[in-house]
């Protein structure tokens, strides 16, 4: 009796054992298949076979959309609360009476100097990003900046933001719309560069070839 109970229960261990392997492989493959799925979308992104909806963007002669997103807040650098530091109170000691009052005089008492508060990075507006073959724009209630990639002199993506540095304009662009769209505002950035230094040939085979590494892990 006690063997057959050992046995049922080292098969329920071995269904159990199964089926979680099972579910990690169904899950392996729902991965793949979502990132190869991505690529083919960039592909055709960057072939100009598929134009992803960029309605908030009037596109100019010969320039094309390629992501746009909403809820994306600008970020702007404010002077936190600032304070006075190195005070002192001073001393004071009795100098005489006055209508038979004590009166003290006080001597050494500084307020000391002003210190400025760190730049603090506030959300000051949301709206809604685009970037095309030629630009990246961002639209909301306060605030717009259109970042030119001609005049483009470096981009930080990552962290959930990207910052933009453009020559005509002092200060970087920043927008902030979170890490979980890091890798796809990333894909798009990416292609959408590659069609504006006219290498989506190059980039078109990496993607393919990333394609074949995937589906060989099947």
């Amino acid at each position: 009796m006690f063997e057959a109970f050992k046995e049922k229960r080292e098969q329920k261990r071995a269904v159990a054992e199964a089926a979680r392997v099972q579910a990690a492989s169904d899950a392996k493959h729902h991965e793949l298949d979502a990132q190869i799925n991505e690529l083919h979308v960039l592909i055709a992104i960057a072939r100009g076979e598929s134009s992803p909806s960029v309605d908030a963007l009037f596109l100019k002669k010969d320039e094309i959309g390629v992501a746009q997103l909403s809820n994306v807040g600008f970020i702007e650098e404010h002077k936190g609360a600032g304070q006075w530091t190195g005070g002192s109170q001073g001393v004071s000691f009795p100098i005489g009476k006055i209508g038979g009052r004590s009166v003290r005089y006080r001597v050494g008492a500084t307020r000391g100097h002003y210190v400025q508060g760190s730049p603090v990075a506030t959300a000051v507006d949301t709206g809604t990003l685009c970037i095309s073959n030629q630009r990246i724009v961002f639209q909301g209630a306060r605030r717009s900046a259109e970042c030119l990639f001609t005049k483009l002199l470096g981009i930080h993506h990552g962290g959930g933001g990207l910052v933009i540095s453009v020559s005509n304009r002092q200060k970087p662009t920043t927008m902030q719309f979170g890490t979980a769209l890091d890798d796809w505002v990333s894909n798009r950035l990416g292609i959408a560069l590659a069609m504006f230094n006219d290498e989506v040939d190059e980039v078109v085979a990496q993607l393919e070839s990333q394609i074949k590494e995937l589906e060989a892990q099947y």
